[in-house]
């Protein structure tokens, strides 16, 4: 059978686009930062509130689950970042003042956990973790007041207020409609359409991560309804459904992906859907190829490239990265800028070709995948991370499980989305922030990377 879910992909072709992206490395002075990758996230006015993940890099794959993801680098602080005043706070959630059970610190240090911010709350749900002498993928969701918690961080506090951090487990299903707990999930990606959240893909792994072991795929969307009451301290879900039902592995088998809000054009202006790239592991060891749309309804539809061999086939950036969404409603076509990661293929400057790598290695090169407004795809490359070499001089690939975010002040469209007809002056739209920094596209090392880059964009003739 075929390593990935094609066997051949969509071409890449040069930016063409009415704009430039430049990165360059943000100083933050002598303001401590974390190295902090595959972390949970959220903004209170322009501060980054940063909490669980890890502060090391890329597991490891040998036999030992203590030594490829050691119970020392999963990340008990919780960090508040301001770029522009060049601030940082930290706080254990450990620290007695913090009034949290062992089990709650243990599931707000996960791994890969999937978050969404609504207003001034960031929802939690699942992720990997060691906790109680074993590894396990959590079955909670998590509301977190996030100026309680900020207050807390900051000392403004001295005792971090019983209400901001409340949880509610997840229900094991009776219909076989799901497996395991419902917000038992990691690697996947939690969004919202309306009042519908919707935790996309992803999978339940229990036990050690080791070399042939698997967790289970969720190879679904599961939809929910959340109650939440700050001043009560209540948090409650209902279930809407789960599509398609029982999960179907031989298109959504997906993890470790990009997934992010999309703008079409609509009957009364721009409509808002999810999008879902890539990911891996497409028959268990290859990356996929086809997009995923997600709509109102929390049905996920993809097309099958066997019966339309035409399709949008994803050459490049196959795995979670830091990204950023645009959407112009004047030509109705929507932007997302991948930016490093993990990658099937490299482009080569020199021919305009692809270059494969089989072994999936970390990237430096950024590409836009566009999606037009009569809803065709279409990849080009835009070019690379800033040169950032480590202590012994080696090339930093970087990217990977880092995250965006938008400056203060910029005109987003709903999902967060930059509004690019907005964008008539150079720019600075945002910082990416953390992720893994790899030596090597392949079998070299990594670490939890404490970078910053300020994102400009500049439009032509401007």
């Amino acid at each position: 059978p075929p390593t990935d879910q094609t066997v051949t992909f969509s071409p890449v072709t040069p930016w063409d686009g009415a704009y430039t992206v430049a990165l360059t490395e943000y100083d933050m002075g002598a303001a401590e930062v974390p190295t902090l990758q595959s972390y949970a996230y959220g903004k209170l006015d322009e501060q980054w509130v940063l909490l669980a993940g890890r502060t090391n890099g890329l597991h490891g794959f040998g036999p030992s689950g203590t030594v490829n993801f050691p119970p020392k680098y999963q990340n008990t602080d919780v960090w508040v970042i301001d770029p522009i005043t060049k601030e940082t706070w930290s706080r254990s959630l450990t620290d007695a003042s913090s009034g949290l059970t062992q089990d709650m610190i243990d599931s707000l240090s996960a791994t890969n956990t999937q978050v969404f911010q609504d207003g001034d709350t960031l929802f939690v749900v699942g992720g990997y973790v060691y906790t109680n002498g074993e590894f396990t993928t959590y079955n909670a969701l998590s509301a977190i007041h996030m100026p309680s918690l900020v207050a807390w961080v900051k000392g403004v506090d001295a005792t971090l207020d019983a209400k901001a951090i409340v949880q509610v487990a997840g229900d094991e299903a009776t219909d076989g409609s799901y497996e395991g707990g419902y917000f038992q999930v990691t690697g996947g990606s939690l969004n919202r359409l309306g009042d519908r959240y919707l935790l996309i893909f992803g999978q339940n792994f229990d036990g050690p991560y080791t070399p042939g072991r698997n967790g289970v795929y969720t190879s679904q969307i599961r939809s929910f309804e959340i109650a939440y009451d700050y001043d009560a301290g209540t948090l409650g879900y209902t279930n809407l459904g789960v599509s398609p039902s029982g999960g179907d592995p031989s298109l959504y088998r997906r993890r470790d992906l990009n997934v992010f809000p999309s703008l079409a054009p609509g009957v009364s202006g721009p409509e808002e859907d999810v999008t879902v790239l890539a990911g891996v592991f497409y028959n268990g060891s290859g990356v996929w190829t086809v997009p995923v749309e997600i709509g109102a309804d929390g049905v996920p539809t993809t097309i099958d490239p066997a019966t339309d061999p035409s399709v949008f086939k994803q050459a490049m950036n196959h795995y979670e990265s830091a990204k950023i969404g645009l959407y112009s409603e004047s030509t109705g076509e929507m932007t997302e800028l991948l930016l490093g990661g993990i990658s099937a293929n490299v482009y080569d400057t020199t021919t305009g070709g692809l270059v494969y790598d089989k072994n999936y290695g970390f990237t430096n090169q950024i590409t836009a995948v566009m999606r037009a407004a009569d809803g065709t795809y279409r990849q080009e490359y835009l070019g690379d991370f800033p040169a950032v070499y480590d202590a012994s001089g080696k090339l930093l690939y970087l990217g990977a499980e880092a995250i965006f975010f938008a400056a203060p002040g910029l005109q987003l469209l709903p999902g967060g989305i930059i509004d690019l007809d907005a964008l008539t002056t150079q720019t600075a739209v945002g910082y990416i922030f953390g992720g893994i920094a790899a030596d090597k596209p392949n079998f070299g090392n990594s670490v939890a990377s404490p970078l910053i880059f300020e994102v400009v964009l500049t439009p032509l003739g401007s």
